[in-house]
């Protein structure tokens, strides 16, 4: 699973999310998660992507499988 930092940032006409941070710029940090090759990702074992972008806070629930 390949684990990428994004960095969210609130504009006066919307968000952006970036894996590019910006400093002395509020943010919220997500990441990116993107499965390996023929493997998918799951938080509940009923739902499968190949990839998600996920808060900070949650990135241990996923799991590869």
């Amino acid at each position: 699973m390949i684990k990428t930092p994004m960095y969210e940032y609130l504009g006066t006409n919307g968000t952006i999310c970036s894996p590019i941070h910006l400093e002395d710029i509020y943010y919220i940090k997500k990441y990116q998660l993107i499965a390996s090759n023929g493997r998918k990702l799951t938080k509940d074992g009923k739902t499968f992507v190949t990839q998600v972008l996920v808060p900070d806070s949650e990135v241990d629930l996923w799991r590869e499988v």
